[in-house]
């Protein structure tokens, strides 16, 4: 759905002399695919970014189920919410592919948000803009059926992972799965693979050799077919 994947990187926003001093105080973390990073109900440690790979953010309903919230790509900030809240961590975070993360350890990240005004301007304005994405995410499926759903969520993997496959086709590398979708959107996994394999039918979107291959204006078409209607107040 919209906001799976993401371009926010507010260190890259920061004033250059800023930017330096963050970047000054990182540590590199190395995390294998398929290691968990950080779990929920850890102490919050500090700031951290991924420098490279992908980083899935798992949910927990209060049934046991797991919620794939979103994923991390290279850019992409975590953990300020719990740190800045002074709570513990309320996700857990799993390496999709092998991933290098960079972390700004608790105690600096206290004393650059002390010391330079820009930071914590920058981090209201990424909580605001998250609170945003939650009422648009909630919008879209209340208002499109799973198969636009899918198709907003393939047009968005598309803009940061679509890579040009001939014939009209993107090539998309990021190894998620039917299981991963149906999680991301709560619902069954058949239900996802009823809806993929109509899409697969129309040449729209196909999975072959590890990679998912899709004709991004075709979706675009998709996720705007038979909005639900809602009801008048």
């Amino acid at each position: 759905m919209t906001g799976f994947l993401s371009s926010e990187n507010w260190i890259s926003e920061l004033p250059a002399r800023v930017r330096s001093a963050v970047e000054t105080r990182m540590i590199t973390i190395e995390v294998p695919a398929g290691a968990t990073f950080r779990r929920t109900g850890e102490t919050a440690d500090g700031l951290f970014q991924v420098q490279k790979g992908y980083l899935r953010l798992l949910g927990l309903h209060s049934d046991g189920r797991q919620i794939l919230i979103l994923i991390y790509r290279d850019g992409n900030t975590f953990g300020e919410t719990a740190v800045v809240a002074k709570r513990p961590l309320n996700h857990t975070t799993v390496a999709l592919t092998d991933t290098r993360v960079n972390q700004v350890p608790l105690a600096d990240f206290w004393d650059l948000y002390r010391t330079h005004p820009e930071i914590p301007e920058s981090l209201c304005r990424k909580f605001a803009h998250n609170i945003s994405k939650s009422f648009v995410r909630r919008e879209l499926r209340a208002t499109l059926r799973l198969r636009g759903q899918i198709a907003k969520m393939f047009t968005n993997i598309a803009e940061f992972c679509g890579e040009p496959a001939g014939a009209g086709w993107l090539r998309c590398s990021l190894p998620i799965t039917h299981t991963d979708i149906a999680e991301h959107l709560e619902v069954t996994r058949q239900a996802v693979q009823r809806e993929m394999s109509a899409m697969s039918d129309a040449g729209v979107l196909q999975k072959r050799g590890g990679h998912w291959y899709l004709r991004a204006g075709e979706l675009e078409r998709e996720s705007l077919l038979e909005p639900i209607a809602c009801s008048a107040l």
